[in-house]
């Protein structure tokens, strides 16, 4: 049952065997996973309740309606975008649907580094076929292909970079290509028509404009949460929600998660590595119209220069990213793009004419999440060192791939207007290009900020997604990995909640029973 707390004046009690606080990916997943093996479920979204018709697939009422802040949220310098939605169905609700396992490297790496024994395929490969399965995931097919992916692969062949379609989260898409703003046709599978309303049909309550203020903890044990429901409008308080239940699993987003952390347990290691696996944009002109809006934003994946490669000295030699075809709408682009007054208007107009792709950086230098003296919870992040140089060798690469592709011009929406032309325009493109504000940067694939691993001084919960010092305090989202996935992140934290949740199954069986 939804309950839509929007507005909402009065006082609630509820109680529950389980409360899951986030309808994403990670809350989504797990609370259908318990609630249809017998547990009550009570589920909690900050975020309002939107459904198809509602979608207008007007990216001004998008923003405003549901992604964090508004659309507005950035770190404190202003340097990088964070996109995120907050709605029931999470991020699920505009992200675009391309569904990554997580590669066996990255898996061995948190094996490795954090001690999670249990990231491995044949533990996980159950959980992900069955998501898979649930959702509808299928290689994309060619006829979600606009012009701008298949000239990306175009380009990709012709200098033999590995790129291939991607799994997708969609069943009998109809390439509207407003994906980002809600489907308004019920074709993507996002936990808003998935997990969230098989939670409903066992009896579970999602309370939506519920924003969670306290988790009360009585003798390092976790019994339950406070909530307020927000007008929806202002984001100002108005009634208040109390839920009780032996166990609470945090599921917001690794902003979310963390913003209630912050205010609720002390634990230096929350918020203390932020990871968004940077986004940078490159245009090309083709010089005629293309078709860049219809089908799916991402169809091809450069997958290429996914590894770093290291030079004969051991320094970084190239790589450490993967590239997405994408595309923006007009408003979106219109800040992308560099330039003002008349030489902004001039780049607008060829806006048909334009191919896109979108960097997704692996990282090595995270960045943090933190309450500032205002209460306000606030994020730092800046693309430094080897990052900068994997940024820079991304723009590289990207033109290339463009120019082989026949565009005859690629631009990087730098604040120095730094256009490609040839190869030889290439060494236009350097360290100067990534610096803070020297053009749009932005995270959407948010993580890490109350991590796992077995270490307490440098994890927030133990292997099962416990908290290391609350009991009954659990995590299954994004800000649960150890670091970047390296690729769209959200099928790996479906498949770790979807373990967790098990876990919780196997140990505690029905919690209220």
């Amino acid at each position: 049952m939804i309950i839509q707390g929007a507005g909402r004046m009065d006082t609630v009690r509820d109680r529950a065997d389980v409360i899951v606080v986030g309808t994403g990916s990670g809350g989504g997943t797990l609370a259908a996973y318990l609630a249809e093996r017998g547990w009550d479920v009570v589920m909690l979204e900050k975020g309002g309740f939107h459904r198809a018709e509602e979608f207008s697939q007007r990216e001004e009422h998008a923003m405003a309606d549901f992604n964090g802040r508004r659309g507005l949220d950035a770190t404190v310098d202003n340097a990088v975008f964070l996109n995120y939605a907050e709605a029931v169905g999470g991020s699920t609700v505009h992200y675009w649907g391309d569904s990554f396992r997580a590669p066996t490297d990255r898996l061995e790496r948190w094996r490795s580094e954090h001690g999670l024994d249990w990231m491995i395929e044949s533990e996980l490969d159950p959980h992900w076929e069955a998501i898979e399965q649930e959702l509808g995931i299928h290689i994309t097919p060619e006829v979600l292909f606009n012009e701008n992916n298949r000239l990306v692969r175009t380009g990709c062949e012709k200098l033999g970079i590995e790129g291939h379609a991607p799994p997708t989260a969609r069943v009998d898409c109809i390439g509207c290509g407003w994906t980002q703003f809600g489907c308004a046709y019920n074709r993507k599978t996002s936990q808003l028509i998935t997990t969230i309303p098989r939670v409903s049909k066992t009896g579970g309550r999602i309370y939506s404009d519920a924003r969670v203020s306290r988790l009360m903890i009585n003798g390092g044990r976790v019994t339950g949460v406070e909530a307020s429901f927000l007008d929806r409008a202002t984001k100002s308080a108005t009634g208040t929600l109390r839920v009780d239940a032996p166990i609470v699993v945090l599921a917001g987003g690794a902003l979310g998660t963390a913003d209630i952390l912050l205010r609720n347990v002390e634990d230096d290691v929350v918020g203390r590595r932020f990871y968004i696996n940077p986004h940078y944009f490159v245009w090309a002109d083709f010089g005629r119209p293309i078709d860049n809006m219809t089908g799916i934003p991402c169809a091809y994946v450069v997958h290429g220069f996914r590894h770093v490669q290291r030079d004969d000295r051991g320094g970084y030699g190239g790589g450490g990213y993967i590239m997405l075809t994408n595309h923006q709408s007009p408003g979106i682009a219109g800040v992308m793009l560099n330039g003002i007054g008349a030489q902004h208007t001039e780049r607008m107009k060829r806006y048909r004419n334009l191919g896109s792709l979108m960097s997704v950086i692996d990282e090595d230098h995270p960045g943090r999440v933190f309450l500032g003296k205002d209460g306000v919870r606030r994020t730092e992040y800046n693309v430094q060192g080897v990052d900068q140089q994997k940024a820079v060798d991304y723009l590289k690469n990207a033109s290339r791939i463009f120019l082989a592709a026949g565009a005859q011009e690629v631009w990087i929406p730098d604040v120095y207007g730094t256009t490609v032309r040839s190869e030889a325009d290439l060494d236009r493109i350097g360290l100067r290009s990534v610096q803070p504000n020297a053009q749009f940067c932005a995270g959407s694939h948010l993580m890490g900020t109350a991590p796992m691993g077995t270490d307490p001084s440098d994890s927030f919960a133990g292997p099962t997604g416990e908290a290391h010092r609350v009991q009954g305090l659990y995590v299954a989202d994004g800000a649960a990995l150890p670091g970047s996935v390296s690729v769209d992140p959200s099928l790996t934290i479906m498949g770790v909640a979807r373990h967790i949740a098990a876990g919780l199954h196997e140990r505690h069986g029905r919690a209220g029973a």
